[in-house]
């Protein structure tokens, strides 16, 4: 484990920059991505990646897979990437708390890794909305007209969004913002957040926020390690070499878990604009039993004909 320290007189130095770098390429050259992005450049999910809720169009249901000739565009990112290191990462964003936060942890903590995820999903985000801008309307969409364009999203700002996160008017980066959001939830698992405490910078722990209604949860400490031995791997191999990422992250059984209307006022959140929090509490038709752990066990315990007092607390 590196025992770098900080450098503030170099806002990026060389063993943060390049740490950030490969594993941020690695990430974009998996299958993973690939499959991701394809459906960026095709403007167009498939059917078993829409990943919002509830139905998705016709249009959708009948897209199988990406175009070859958008899986092809994919795997080659590179110059995208060297666009968001020339224009984003060397420029404003800079000024960006998240830039200075990580380069003020001290390698091989708890902080450094939570700041470089942090980073890595703010980067995949941001690629994801130049890919967008550059390609729409996408390679599906080619010889369709504006009207055609929008009676197919009967609506909806993009195709290429997941439910909770479209509130563009407010997103710096508008649709393409989405977008990034939607991608993030396939790379990840989820929009990836964070506890921001009271200050509101803070890293303390991370989260992610599925599609489909499920809670947000707590990355275990579990995943985390995993993530950051990967991260390890990847300075000991070869440049070429390309160790699998741990994620996309799902959620472990017993992990702490936030309704999505609590989670900005418990300080869970990335940034402040990425989601408007209604007045008044959703009301949910249906809870998944995979939200709720210990309710799945009494009823699992109920079915083998133990109901006795396991079942009295949940009615309390």
């Amino acid at each position: 484990m590196s025992t770098d320290t900080p450098n503030p007189q170099a806002p990026h130095n060389h063993n943060y920059l390049s740490t950030f770098k490969r594993t941020l390429n690695n990430i974009l050259r998996t299958p993973l991505a690939v499959r991701t992005f394809a459906q960026i450049i095709d403007g167009l999910p498939t059917r078993d990646d829409a990943g919002y809720f509830p139905t998705y169009s016709l249009e959708i249901r009948d897209n199988a897979a990406a175009s070859a000739g958008a899986v092809d565009a994919a795997r080659g990112l590179g110059r995208y990437i060297d666009t968001y290191f020339k224009t984003i990462l060397v420029g404003a964003e800079l000024a960006q708390s998240a830039s200075q936060a990580y380069q003020d942890s001290r390698p091989g903590t708890s902080e450094f890794y939570l700041r470089l995820l942090e980073k890595l999903a703010v980067a995949c985000h941001d690629i994801a909305a130049l890919v967008y801008v550059d390609t729409q309307p996408g390679l599906r969409r080619e010889g369709q007209s504006l009207e055609q364009r929008l009676a197919a999203l009967e609506g909806r700002p993009t195709d290429l969004m997941h439910e909770d996160y479209h509130e563009l008017q407010q997103y710096p980066k508008g649709v393409a913002d989405v977008v990034g959001y939607w991608a993030e939830y396939h790379l990840f698992g989820g929009v990836v957040l964070f506890d921001r405490a009271e200050s509101g910078t803070s890293c303390k722990r991370a989260f992610l926020h599925p599609v489909g209604g499920f809670r947000i949860f707590q990355i275990s400490d579990f995943q985390i390690q995993q993530f950051v031995e990967y991260v390890q791997r990847l300075a000991e191999v070869p440049e070429d070499a390309q160790p699998q990422p741990p994620f996309p992250f799902s959620a472990e059984k017993y992990t702490y878990r936030v309704d999505p209307f609590d989670a900005m006022a418990l300080g869970i959140y990335r940034d402040k604009y990425e989601r408007v929090i209604p007045r008044d509490r959703p009301t949910r038709c249906v809870q998944r039993l995979a939200d709720f752990p210990e309710l799945g066990d009494a009823v699992v315990q109920i079915n083998r004909g133990d109901s006795g007092q396991r079942l009295e607390g949940f009615r309390r």
